[in-house]
């Protein structure tokens, strides 16, 4: 029987941003963040290695955190240098990945960290492999996790009612594609009678927001309908116990380049929507003169209570733009915003 209380799993990329929106965000444990180590170092200045920031973060974190890396992220050209020299040597050698969730500064803190066993969807599947992951982090760890894709998904399935044992979580990733696709009923029908006759956690990952979308193509104060969010109240008609996504932004390419674009992706709880606004493009001052007017005059703003404009970081934050308390034209602090904003919402109705 299934005793846990878990329901949504952000997926966290480990930077600046998203960082701050989880430790600014006091969440109880029917969230587990998922969050993926994507470089060395948070930033090139910095003295702590990710490692050293991660572990000195759970300590303020009041649940437990599955710790992975984005082994489905295809290298480019613009992919950012940092990511290149990080991801690359671990998606070329197994057990460089399997050596990281080992170090001892993590395993000195199983207790808040779940490692994820899992495996590179665009890459030929090893049988096997699974199971000696398993077999190499149970000896450290008390839970695991194991995330699976739709690509090799039958390889993937037939090692898993071998290797997870009642603790785990299991998490099926689709990328963006839509959670009702009849391609994928037969893949939850399997998973969910898997976790079922164990009694552990299965949980559906999906991208609400289209990486597609631009904040140049954002009309102010409407909904993007090409944003779903539906999986937050279909995950458990379809046979989970929790869903997953990127916790109200974008799952980006970890791209370098493009010019400042102001915007601003703004969660509705009662719509289950995303509304947009954006400024001017190449005018980062826009940010304070059109986004920050724009969000506190519509709709979706009035929807929510003074408690939570107060205590959510997103809300916070833009009120204090709009009473000259804090500079708000850096671009990526906006991503900050919508993260916290969606995180605390998940927090407070869920």
């Amino acid at each position: 029987m299934r005793l846990s209380n878990l329901t949504y799993v952000p997926v966290f990329r480990y930077r600046a941003q998203e960082r701050k929106a989880l430790t600014s965000t006091p969440i109880s444990n029917k969230i587990i963040p998922l969050i993926e180590l994507i470089t060395k170092k948070l930033n090139k200045n910095s003295k702590k290695d990710s490692i050293d920031q991660l572990v000195e973060d759970i300590e303020n974190i009041n649940t437990r955190i599955m710790l992975d890396f984005p082994m489905y992220i295809r290298m480019k050209n613009q992919t950012q240098s940092s990511v290149i020299g990080f991801l690359t040597p671990i998606q070329a050698d197994p057990n460089k990945r399997i050596s990281i969730l080992k170090d001892p500064r993590l395993v000195n803190n199983k207790d808040k960290v779940i490692p994820v066993v899992t495996y590179n969807p665009n890459s030929p599947f090893v049988q096997g492999y699974l199971s000696n992951q398993e077999k190499q982090l149970r000896a450290y760890y008390d839970q695991l996790a194991f995330r699976i894709y739709p690509l090799h998904f039958d390889d993937a399935i037939n090692e898993l009612p071998n290797i997870v044992r009642n603790g785990d979580i299991v998490l099926l990733d689709i990328d963006e594609n839509s959670p009702t696709h009849s391609t994928y009923q037969r893949m939850y029908k399997i998973i969910s009678n898997l976790c079922n006759s164990i009694g552990i956690d299965c949980v559906l990952i999906r991208s609400a927001i289209p990486s597609t979308i631009k904040n140049v193509d954002l009309q102010n104060g409407q909904i993007i309908f090409e944003a779903d969010n539906s999986l937050l109240t279909q995950y458990k008609k379809l046979g989970f116990t929790a869903f997953g996504d990127y916790c109200g932004v974008k799952k980006d390419d970890l791209t370098t380049g493009g010019v400042i674009s102001p915007g601003y992706i703004f969660y509705s709880w009662k719509d289950n929507s995303y509304y947009g606004f954006k400024g001017v493009l190449k005018q980062a001052t826009t940010f304070e003169s059109i986004l920050v007017p724009a969000v506190l005059n519509s709709n979706v703003w009035s929807q929510y209570l003074n408690a939570h404009k107060t205590n959510c970081l997103g809300c916070s934050s833009i009120e204090k733009i709009s009473l000259k308390q804090k500079k708000g034209n850096a671009q990526p602090e906006w991503k900050g915003f919508a993260c916290g904003h969606y995180l605390y919402t998940m927090e407070e109705f869920l």
